[in-house]
């Protein structure tokens, strides 16, 4: 039997009367169970004064008991409405660790345009009628088929929501003209968000300085989820280091280089850095300082001489002996502690010794 669906847009306030009137069924018998965090709940409700969208709430209608009343169940996100609903209760406050002017605090403590601006949200809905238990799981059963699986930053999106994501997301957002004009990432990556991946790695080398590929971007996330003391400092500095990495090398030049590749953009940051700024556990002289003109150009050139040999071992021609280690540290495991190293001192010394 071919399944009734209907879109809707339904408002906080709707939510809320429905509740009142005991025509709400709030139910996680089609969903995945357990309670949401209160940075994750203090996130969705900073989302709706935001007046920014999320994604669709699922219900179905069925008759009451008595079939004197509409019953509206709430088959898929059971916890925004619920959040929602608790946060217009006064039930708690906001995370204290949201970076807005309303961290900390409960609705009623909010201005009379942000209260607003919760209870009018609309919630795009997908209203499923005359459908029995079976076919609701038959219906989520196949919009999963489709679904792609989640990468790790995704997952990372979904589990945190505190200061040092927060900084992640703004800075990697607020730059995302950089990594499209550079060629650093696609549409499609931007999409999964891949430069959000890259913009913790590069906050996570400013604070500690290389890491062994990936592996430790959950813990930062974690450690620096509630307090983040130097969070202006280093996002200052990320934003120099990008402005100098502008000035230095012109799009069209970074984006023809293989340093538009992620882990070579990733040495290349470091070295920059390390020039301006000293990296936390690398060794070679700095003289902490913003490039000269003259740097800028060297720093230029270093990145067409070291492309080339790069290109060559592409195309099984014979690689410099001296660019030798350096171009395996670009062509294998590249986010290994090692090939890392390798590339930051070769960077380093080719543009700045």
């Amino acid at each position: 039997m071919p399944t009734k669906t209907s879109p809707s847009t339904y408002r906080s306030s709707d939510f809320q009367e429905w509740r009142d009137r005991n025509v709400l069924s709030l139910t996680p018998k089609f969903q995945r169970r357990g309670v949401w965090t209160l940075p994750a709940r203090s996130y969705l409700i900073d989302t709706l004064i935001r007046e920014m969208p999320i994604p669709p709430i699922y219900l179905r209608e069925l008759q009451s008991p008595d079939k004197k009343r509409v019953i509206r169940e709430v088959v898929d996100g059971q916890q925004r409405i619920r959040t929602v609903l608790d946060y217009l209760d006064e039930s708690f406050a906001l995370s204290k660790t949201l970076d807005a002017p309303y961290a900390g605090k409960r609705f009623d403590q909010l201005t009379s345009e942000q209260q607003d601006h919760i209870r009018s949200f609309e919630f795009n809905c997908l209203m499923l009628g005359g459908i029995s238990d079976s076919e609701v799981l038959e219906v989520f059963a196949r919009l999963n088929t489709y679904s792609v699986k989640l990468n790790a930053q995704e997952l990372r999106n979904g589990k945190f929501f505190g200061l040092f994501k927060q900084l992640a997301y703004a800075l990697a957002h607020e730059h995302i003209e950089f990594w499209r004009l550079n060629g650093i990432f696609t549409e499609r990556n931007i999409a999964r968000m891949l430069e959000v991946e890259l913009t913790s790695e590069l906050l996570i080398v400013e604070l500690a300085g290389l890491q062994d590929k990936k592996k430790s971007i959950n813990d930062f996330y974690k450690k620096y989820d509630a307090e983040f003391s130097v969070r202006r400092d280093i996002e200052r500095k990320f934003r120099v280091c990008l402005e100098v990495i502008s000035a230095s090398i012109p799009d069209d030049v970074l984006k023809e280089s293989e340093f538009s590749r992620t882990p070579l953009f990733y040495s290349l940051f470091c070295a920059v850095y390390h020039r301006m700024f000293g990296l936390p556990t690398f060794s070679l002289p700095t003289p902490k300082r913003r490039l000269s003109r003259s740097e800028e150009e060297s720093l230029r050139n270093a990145i067409a001489t070291l492309s080339e040999p790069i290109v060559a071992a592409r195309e099984n021609e014979t690689v410099p002996t001296e660019y030798e280690a350096f171009v395996n540290a670009c062509l294998r495991q590249t986010d290994n502690i090692q090939p890392r190293k390798q590339r930051l001192e070769t960077i380093y010394r080719e543009a700045f010794a």
